[in-house]
């Protein structure tokens, strides 16, 4: 009887890992130089990266040309554009030095994301975030800029100012529209009534629901404390006073 050879076993090949795409691999170039020397040449970023020395030298390129990283013979090294976001960061090291702990608090109370924001201009700069497991479900991220209109944390403190005031803001031309500020006004009445405390409102197109509070100075709004969480019917309304209270406290805290 003739034995019959046994059938090779089949191996199954895991998939191939998706490439990282172009915002990750900038993130990759930009985080060695935010983490290593002032100065490094194309092949110590690519060393360091782990990218193919000719994407390396693209993406350095493209970082250039918009600013993020400069280069001259001492090699690359970050540029005009990331340290003017850390000079707004940095700026308000007060405020987010008397926030700190309360973030921390209130991110605990509510497991949801905290931001603090300041105005600048007609818009807000994220100075802090506080998130945990939940902060990836966020988009935002410390220094980023957005149109106070367009977030409740800058609802909260253009609720805090005269409507002269927010007409200032929104001056210059191509800013919003005449219906838009008409609207804007409109929204800003009933947060006026609550002393600046904003909810995001039913007609705001998003799947993320958030509540601020102003954090307060003699001359006005000096910035905002909010909680986010993803989720179109998420509760955050049941926030709002822990969200008063830490804007309080890091009023106080200021104040002292």
């Amino acid at each position: 009887m003739t034995a019959l050879a046994a059938e090779p076993a089949t191996t199954q090949l895991a998939p191939p890992a998706p490439r990282p795409g172009v915002i990750e691999r900038l993130t990759d170039i930009l985080d060695v130089f935010t983490h290593g020397p002032d100065h490094l040449f194309l092949e110590e970023v690519s060393g360091l990266t782990g990218l193919p020395r000719s994407t390396t030298f693209r993406l350095l390129r493209q970082l250039v040309e918009m600013q993020w990283i400069d280069h001259d013979e001492r090699g690359y090294r970050l540029g005009p554009r990331m340290h003017a976001v850390g000079r707004r960061v940095f700026d308000h090291a007060h405020l987010r030095a008397a926030a700190a702990n309360v973030l921390n608090e209130l991110h605990l109370a509510t497991s949801a994301v905290v931001h603090l924001v300041v105005l600048d201009g007609n818009a807000v700069v994220y100075l802090d975030k506080v998130g945990g497991p939940a902060g990836a479900s966020i988009p935002s991220r410390v220094g980023i800029q957005i149109r106070a209109h367009r977030t409740i944390s800058g609802l909260a403190i253009l609720g805090c100012m005269h409507p002269e005031e927010v007409d200032r803001l929104y001056d210059e031309p191509g800013s919003i529209s005449p219906r838009a500020r008409a609207r804007l006004h409109r929204r800003l009445g009933p947060i006026r009534r609550r002393h600046g405390l904003a909810l995001t409102p039913a007609d705001m197109r998003t799947d993320m629901r958030a509540v601020a509070a102003p954090v307060t100075g003699p001359h006005g709004p000096l910035g905002a404390i909010s909680v986010a969480l993803r989720g179109p019917d998420a509760p955050v309304e049941k926030f709002a006073p822990m969200v008063r209270r830490a804007a309080l406290e890091t009023t106080a805290l200021l104040t002292h």
